[in-house]
């Protein structure tokens, strides 16, 4: 019985195994790797949450080559609906997809018609199809039997501008009947119309973004000279979708590449030039834009030679967003026709996976046209230069992270953390799984723990909301200590500054010779306060010296550094900080040394009285504020929240222009200076840095490359010998 359970085991161990290789092997078979996006906009690989299951053409449908269809739809029974656009006709397959049907010529009202060039279908939950024709200008509607019973011409209304174009192209319906159609042209947005076909309104019309330095260049403009400029329209719509709730989600491509690339990069969640709105009944954009990245496809974003980018050139430029499929609880996938990929968000705008790709490949694409999903949540994506349909299943993790976007629209948070942790499993990297985890243990009160998982998906705002939950219960029992250490905290620094007073004033300033080094740095607090006379004092009756100016100068850099490494997580915004101790603190020390050279350089030829060591120790002085402010603000920024980090910055703001304007005090008292030409003193003096690193970056290039051709030289010798 022993020996029977061991060989038991063994064949189990190897089923796993030979499961697992099947299932690498699965995966090796897909064309494309599936990513999504870190914060930092770096593409990290994921599990596939799609895979490619089987392709639809014309020829095993028995209905001919599918010629450049431009959309498709899915009923529930799992008919598929097919723009064939070129073929000037709506194919429809069977449940099982085994065969299809044509509908191309009908009648209606004993009338005949013709579709011309179909380019957008849907079909509603009772099994109505909608068919748009481009050219014939045209909504036609048709039952579950694909009988002809509506036929919706050109809309005629008081109401529609002069200029109104009308080209349908796409279309979605919602519940009530009415119609919300996609027209080439058109600028004043979605065009709806009432369930008989008579005009009603226009639906979140784009706005016009025109530069300041436009605006001001057109004033100057000739009327002639305005009409050979290009005229500032709204960009239109080119596709359009419906969810559950009535919303529309329509899609746009902009011409201003670099408008859209610095939208992505900024993190805007702005709608101007969004790629994607959801817009509600009064034309409002009401999508949720507060992923790492805005819904707009690809983050990575290359620019070609001389920034340059076409949205013809798959490599380079932003995502060219052709249409999107909404599915349950708010999520939607976008069609990138440029690069081949359908990137899915859920209802936060948070990029749950991206797939696909261009080529030849099956799950490849050589012209993405549409996408859809189906009742089941699996996705189908028509190919308009291969006529042919992907359909592509969920595999285990897509189901997984579509289950637990389910669990928490319902709100069942301990099976959600249960799918989130198994979501981890098999991909570590998937940030809403480690909110979703920390969501759940701040319900439950447990903020540490809450806190490290927030931490490790870089959710700043939630570890604020977690770590000041934890401070709360933390400092509940000690909450009077607080003004307590507060009022203690200001009573010593009180008390030092009035030692400090005491101590300078003891100081004789007719001494002559080396001062003791305890002196030179106690009478810094006495210039901060008393610029004017501290740095007269300083250089003429010589109460401080280069000792004492480069302790200073080692705090400041200490505390700077301190800075670096110390400030608070909630401040940064980041986990971890590589640091380099040596390089720091060389940038440190090296900007006030540019600062003392540039300075001296300026005041030799403007007839300064203050020699280097005098710039030198002067300007080591004008640093204690910034010693004195940083590292508190350092320190308290470790016990912040995000509503509170007004008092970090406020302190550093203090440091800051305190330094500035001792630094300005010791130019204007080291060199005799009239206040007028003191301020231009400081400002060449900026100007001379910015030349002095210029041309230390030059010398340091001209060095490396001497250094090659020397190296190339030898390599030469070498070779020749």
């Amino acid at each position: 019985m022993k020996y029977a359970k061991r060989i038991l085991m063994f064949v189990l161990a190897l089923l796993t195994v030979f499961s697992a290789s099947l299932s690498v092997s699965a995966d090796n078979n897909v064309p494309y790797s599936t990513y999504s996006y870190n914060y930092e906009g770096e593409s990290v690989e994921s599990p596939h949450a799609y895979v490619p299951e089987k392709r639809i053409d014309g020829a095993n449908l028995g209905i001919g080559k599918l010629a450049n269809p431009q959309d498709l739809c899915v009923d529930k029974d799992g008919r598929i609906y097919i723009a064939d656009t070129d073929n000037a006709r709506v194919v429809v397959t069977s449940a099982d997809r085994s065969s299809a049907q044509a509908i191309s010529s009908f009648q209606f009202e004993g009338k005949e018609y013709a579709l011309t060039k179909p380019t957008g279908v849907f079909v509603t939950e009772d099994g109505k199809l909608y068919v748009a024709d481009s050219t014939g200008l045209k909504i036609y509607v048709f039952d579950r039997d694909l009988t002809c019973v509506q036929v919706v011409e050109r809309p005629v209304s008081g109401l529609l501008p002069h200029d109104f174009s009308y080209i349908p192209t796409k279309l979605s319906v919602d519940k009530a009947g009415r119609i919300y159609i996609v027209s080439v042209g058109n600028t004043y947005g979605v065009v709806a119309l009432n369930p008989d076909g008579e005009f009603s309104t226009f639906i979140g019309a784009q706005k016009v973004t025109v530069s300041v330095a436009d605006r001001i260049w057109r004033r100057f403009m000739t009327e002639e000279q305005k009409k050979r400029t290009l005229s500032y329209v709204p960009t239109n719509y080119n596709n359009i979708a419906i969810d559950e709730k009535g919303f529309l989600y329509v899609t746009s491509t902009y011409s201003d590449v670099n408008a859209v690339i610095q939208t992505i990069q900024s993190r805007s969640t702005e709608n101007r030039f969004a790629m994607i709105k959801k817009l509600n009944s009064a034309g409002e954009d009401v999508l949720i834009r507060n992923g790492a990245f805005p819904p707009a496809g690809d983050v990575e974003i290359s620019m070609a030679t001389g920034g340059n980018a076409t949205n013809t050139d798959i490599f380079y430029g932003p995502s060219s967003i052709m249409d999107a499929a909404v599915g349950y609880n708010g999520v939607y996938s976008l069609a990138d026709q440029k690069r081949g990929k359908i990137f899915t968000y859920d209802e936060n705008g948070n990029l749950l996976y991206a797939y696909g790709g261009t080529g030849y490949q099956f799950g490849l694409f050589r012209q993405l046209s549409a996408i859809e999903y189906d009742t089941d949540m699996n996705m189908y994506a028509l190919d308009a230069a291969a006529g042919s349909i992907t359909v592509f299943e969920k595999t285990n993790y897509g189901a997984l992270v579509l289950n637990a976007i389910q669990l928490s629209a319902d709100r069942e948070y301990e099976q959600l953390v249960g799918v989130y942790k198994k979501i981890l499993l098999e991909n570590a990297n998937f940030d809403l799984a480690n909110i979703g985890i920390g969501t759940a243990l701040r319900r439950q009160g447990k903020y540490k723990e809450a806190m490290g998982y927030f931490e490790l998906a870089n959710d700043v705002e939630d570890y604020s909301e977690a770590y000041s939950e934890y401070r709360r219960e933390k400092l509940g029992n000690y909450i009077l200590l607080v003004p307590v250490l507060a009022v203690l905290l200001c009573y010593l620094i009180s008390r030092f500054f009035k030692f400090a007073k005491k101590f300078n004033s003891a100081v004789p300033s007719t001494v002559t010779g080396k001062r003791p080094l305890r002196q030179e740095i106690m009478f810094a607090f006495y210039v901060i306060f008393h610029p004017f006379d501290g740095y007269w004092e300083l250089k003429r009756s010589k109460r401080g010296g280069v000792r004492g100016a480069t302790v200073i100068l080692a705090l400041a850099a200490v505390s700077l550094l301190f800075r670096t490494v110390g400030m608070g997580y909630i401040y940064t915004g980041r986990q971890n900080v590589d640091t380099n101790i040596f390089a720091n603190l060389m940038v440190i020390i090296g900007v006030v040394a540019v600062w003392c050279i540039a300075n001296w350089c300026l005041t030799s030829l403007m007839y300064g009285e203050g020699g280097l060591k005098d710039i030198y120790v002067a300007t080591c002085y004008a640093l204690v504020p910034l010693v004195f402010f940083t590292v508190p603000a350092t320190i308290l920024s470790n016990f912040v929240t995000a509503n509170e980090l007004m008092f970090v910055n406020f302190f550093f703001t203090v440091g800051y222009l305190w330094t500035g304007f001792l630094l300005f005090c010791s130019v204007l008292s080291t060199h005799d200076y009239q206040l007028g030409k003191n301020v231009i003193a400081v400002i060449l003096t900026v100007v001379g840095m910015l030349i002095i690193v210029f041309l230390g970056l030059l010398f340091v290039n001209l060095i490396g490359q001497m250094g090659s051709m020397l190296k190339n030289i030898y390599n030469e010798i070498t070779f020749r010998m």
